[in-house]
């Protein structure tokens, strides 16, 4: 089923994949690939971002759901807790939290 293996795909890129790079990997068309992002949209299991790649636009999908911290936030967990996030009365995951990756990639700018 190609729903389920766009998803597989998507969640295997906790950092976003471009739609055009999915629909490249499936060999698909860029008609049906749409019509799979947007079931899945409509499903609430992926989102997407405006992108702009090699001068084309385009969408980087991302999953939704929280399936546990990535690596570059491994760095800024304390005893188990995220410690940016005390106090936040926002309801969402810190992987996909704009805020919060927001805030990630500057301390990572930082460090840099």
């Amino acid at each position: 089923m190609p729903e389920k293996e766009m998803l597989e795909i998507i969640n295997s890129h906790r950092e976003g994949i471009l739609q055009s790079e999915i629909r490249k990997l499936m060999e698909i068309d860029s008609k049906k690939c749409s019509r799979i992002v947007n079931k899945l949209m409509k499903e609430h299991l992926i989102r997407r971002e405006d992108e702009l790649a090699e001068g084309r636009k385009t969408y980087r999908l991302f999953p939704i759901g929280f399936t546990g911290p990535s690596e570059r936030h491994l760095k800024l967990i304390a005893n188990g807790i995220f410690s940016p996030c005390t106090g936040c009365d926002l309801e969402c995951y810190p992987e996909t939290c704009y805020r919060l990756n927001g805030w990630v990639l500057a301390v990572i700018a930082e460090e840099a």
